[in-house]
């Protein structure tokens, strides 16, 4: 059967850097490191607040299509996977193909919180091994300091008290980045073998986000609860995986976990049975980045040379609602 890989993958990070301690300091909170503590996150980045999504996303984009070395005509598909959007309607995935002089046939979002470029990459997949379509471009973009400023902004008038941190930390914990990744017809046998996804839609009131064009917002994460219902998804997940894959944890090569702080990170390490030499953290320095996780992870890999011929890659993958996933493929 035909298979979809990955051709180029590309990103883009805010440029400022902000020390996780002095986005609790300002929003006058008791214990300044606690992020650090319990996340291990240090700093994250940071775009300016009128910034829109499709601004982060196009350069991540065009790295992907420049390195890909395909035509802009040979996008058949554009497909946006983001929380944030430029606005309602139309679809970013439209601005994003516009202002980049893309012609798709078909362009649309996707929406499925830090899940989402996972998911994004699963609707392409089908079109390319179905034959429907040749190749496409995923792209996503986070822009979640939004929130952390809101509910700093909340902290400091009062509107939240100090033993709200519990269900508002997450919002202390996210970077803007953003994504692009090239997908198209595998050769040699090469590219995507499995995309295993399961969700427990039950405890989607655990990480709830909502906002208007008012300034309105509501934030509330249970970290706690949410890590545990992920933590059991991925277990229930990972023997059909391997098995489906014909893997033992040993044959993994590179493993991109999902990236919401070091707790969960060596926790899902230990589930995989994959050594963290063949992992990649990027939460330390970049906090969770959402759905540009896996285009930014891989994105490093890339730059630190890792992506060899014929290795096995296998990447994890998480969201509220909740879902998690697996993607195994050979590069």
């Amino acid at each position: 059967m035909l298979k979809s890989r990955i051709y180029s993958v590309g990103a883009e990070l805010a440029e400022n850097a902000v020390l996780t301690r002095d986005i609790l300091a300002e929003a006058k909170l008791d214990d300044v490191d606690l992020v650090e503590k319990s996340l291990g996150i240090i700093e994250v980045r940071q775009a300016p607040l009128n910034m829109q999504p499709s601004e982060l996303a196009i350069p991540a984009a065009e790295r992907a299509l420049a390195e890909s070395g395909l035509q802009y005509h040979e996008i058949e598909a554009v497909i946006y996977c983001g929380i944030e959007r430029d606005s309602p309607e139309p679809a970013t995935a439209h601005i994003i193909a516009s202002a980049l002089g893309l012609t798709p046939s078909i362009c649309f979002d996707v929406a499925n919180a830090c899940h989402g470029f996972t998911s994004g990459m699963q609707v392409p997949n089908s079109f390319i091994r179905s034959g429907d379509i040749q190749h496409v471009l995923i792209v996503t973009a986070e822009l979640s300091s939004k929130v952390t400023h809101k509910v700093t902004d909340m902290f400091k008038t009062g509107e939240l008290r100090q033993e709200d941190i519990k269900t508002h930390i997450g919002a202390m914990t996210v970077g803007d980045a953003a994504g692009g990744m090239v997908l198209g017809p595998a050769e040699d046998g090469r590219g995507i073998d499995q995309i295993r996804c399961a969700s427990l839609s039950r405890h989607h009131a655990l990480c709830s986000y909502n906002h208007n064009d008012y300034g309105d917002l509501s934030f509330k994460m249970d970290m706690g609860r949410i890590s545990a219902v992920t933590l059991k998804l991925v277990k229930d997940l990972i023997g059909p995986t391997y098995h489906e894959l014909n893997w033992r944890p040993e044959d993994v090569d590179l493993f991109i976990p999902y990236q919401v702080g070091e707790r969960p990170f060596l926790k899902v390490l230990d589930i995989v049975g994959v050594q963290k030499e063949k992992s990649i953290a990027t939460f330390p320095k970049l906090g969770n980045l959402a759905s540009a996780t896996v285009p930014v992870c891989f994105d490093r890999m890339k730059q630190q040379g890792r992506l060899l011929p014929g290795s096995k890659m296998l990447m994890a993958s998480s969201g509220s609602g909740i879902v998690a996933s697996f993607v195994g493929m050979s590069l």
